[in-house]
């Protein structure tokens, strides 16, 4: 156990910082546009292919929880074993996830929904968010990072799996 950490506590010690630093609400946007260098124009070494098809926007998102509870994640929610309030998310539903395991944080991830895709972001939870495609392949969420899901994902806060279902 690192210096100043008790085992009862699953967060690490705070800051000196007297207030939360608020952190803007992720945005997902195209990717820029290159730059030729020096002004000419750089020609491409292979044949240009047409961009990728925009994924389709989804709609209702729910989360369902392991016990058949369904909530709404329209306008984002904050979860975990006794989530509190973050700022700078534009979020302010929370779920409480009974997690008898407590491999989930006290307040362990930010889910949002926006320009039609769902999206989570980890809030250095102690034991890490896992996205779960269809095909079972995990992709682990970099702490404060907003990571999109992907069509008919699972989430995992901890070891605490969790669905989002759309209409």
């Amino acid at each position: 156990m690192p210096p100043g950490m008790e085992p009862s506590l699953d967060t690490v010690p705070s800051s000196d910082h007297a207030a939360p630093v608020p952190v803007a609400k992720p945005e997902f946007g195209l990717a820029p546009t290159p730059v030729p260098v020096g002004g000419t124009r750089v020609e491409p070494s292979a044949p240009v292919t047409a961009p990728a098809p925009v994924a389709t926007p989804q709609r209702n998102p729910r989360l369902v929880l392991p016990d058949g509870q369904v909530l709404p994640l329209d306008h984002g929610m904050i979860v975990g074993r006794d989530p509190q309030h973050q700022d700078g998310y534009g979020v302010t539903a929370r779920a409480t996830l009974h997690d008898v395991e407590r491999s989930v944080s006290k307040t362990h991830a930010v889910l949002g929904f926006s320009d039609g895709r769902v999206w989570v972001l980890d809030l250095n939870s102690t034991n890490g968010t896992v996205l779960i495609d269809e095909n079972g392949a995990e992709t682990l969420c970099t702490p404060e990072v907003a990571t999109p899901l992907p069509a008919n994902a699972d989430v995992r806060f901890g070891e605490y799996r969790v669905r989002i279902s759309f209409d």
